[in-house]
């Protein structure tokens, strides 16, 4: 892989066209439905505007964004695909104005919607975040499309690879079929939408008219299921080295000093650190906020080789090397700065590294260039 390596950039990530539209064709193949592409959180870091216009211009059915201001984003760059905001809570005044479609899961809103407020309606069927309980969603859907306005009915899934369990994909999506037999027997013909990428897989029955997708599209595998194709990766953070130097035995690096030269070292320094989104772990997982914290703040100060490391990836001018470099990192990983080992002392000034991470913690100020 050859990289165009911008000179006016110290660090930032290159995301291919060709793998994103790869990525949604075989979704789509899969599928056998329309397919709404996910591009929340700046697309999962891959860069909201230009991954969802590479995604429209590629046949996506409609986009999806978790708030309004994504939305917004996407209209202020001149993106006129069908947009729904999956998070409900949207002033009806606003969705008017950015032409965009809301999640609705209070029947108390119904009567407040104006004309022309294409409204998806929420089910909860066990995830238990946002969603009317079934049995009230028959009635909403009637007022719904009473008004004219009931645009899609949807839930979401909590553990769609799951087979047993609370909230397991079988009976959630169980729940999710009578309620649309119910719906069909009462007349409602609004599309049903409940497949992320887990049920896609998981779970054909789920697919309905529509499925929402986001991992897939990225190249990523949902947890617990692969799919049976071959991903294309659109995403590699990459980096420019800004200085090089020789360790003399018993030299330290970093705040604190924690590592310690045991022999002559040959070392670079990287323009990127913890601000930018490498070696924060995800803590969120843990429900005690203070261990989250304390597991985010022990990631932050105790980085050492054996658990990070970057890749020597092509010369300054962008020319590949003949096989990646692993670097260890050294010491403690700072706010802009992330000092490694060069175990075959091949790195120069302006030498290109490609950065591990979780792609949607990466700061969103280091610019996405697609490719």
């Amino acid at each position: 892989m050859s990289f165009e390596a911008p000179r006016e950039h110290a660090t930032w990530i290159e995301v291919r066209r060709d793998a994103l539209r790869a990525n949604l064709a075989s979704v789509t193949r899969h599928a056998q439905v329309p397919v709404c592409a996910v591009v929340k959180a700046n697309a999962y870091g891959h860069g909201l505007v230009e991954a969802a216009r590479t995604f429209t211009d590629a046949g996506a059915a409609m986009l999806a964004v978790s708030r309004l201001e994504e939305a917004r984003a996407l209209r202020a760059a001149g993106n006129d695909a069908r947009i729904l905001v999956l998070i409900p809570g949207v002033d009806p005044r606003d969705a008017v104005a950015a032409r965009i479609e809301i999640t609705i899961d209070d029947p108390n809103v119904i009567d407040e919607l104006p004309p022309g407020v294409p409204a998806h309606l929420k089910v909860d069927t066990g995830m238990s975040r946002f969603g009317l309980r079934v049995d009230a969603a028959l009635a909403a859907a009637q007022a719904l499309q009473a008004r004219g306005a009931l645009a899609g009915v949807m839930t979401h899934f909590a553990n769609a690879a799951a087979r047993t369990g609370r909230s397991n994909g079988i009976d959630q999506l169980a729940r999710f079929t009578e309620l649309v037999a119910q719906l069909r027997a009462a007349g409602i013909d609004a599309p049903a939408h409940a497949a992320n990428s887990a049920a896609m897989l998981a779970l054909p029955e789920s697919r309905f008219e529509l499925v929402r997708i986001g991992t897939l599209l990225y190249g990523q595998d949902p947890v617990g299921i692969t799919a049976p194709w071959t991903h294309a990766d659109p995403f590699a953070w990459l980096a420019r080295v800004a200085s090089v130097r020789a360790l003399d035995a018993g030299a330290s690096v970093g705040y604190g000093s924690e590592w310690t030269a045991s022999k002559p070292t040959c070392a670079a320094t990287v323009p990127i650190g913890w601000a930018d989104g490498f070696g924060v772990e995800v803590a969120a997982r843990t429900p005690d906020l203070r261990e989250s914290f304390a597991r985010t703040a022990r990631v932050l100060k105790a980085a050492r080789s054996d658990d990070r490391h970057l890749l020597a990836v092509a010369q300054p001018d962008g020319t590949p090397l003949e096989a990646p470099i692993r670097l260890p990192v050294l010491g403690r990983i700072a706010m802009h700065a992330t000092t490694v080992a060069d175990p075959g002392g091949v790195l120069q000034r302006g030498s290109i590294v490609r950065i591990p991470a979780r792609r949607i913690t990466v700061a969103g100020s280091i610019p996405r260039i697609l490719r």
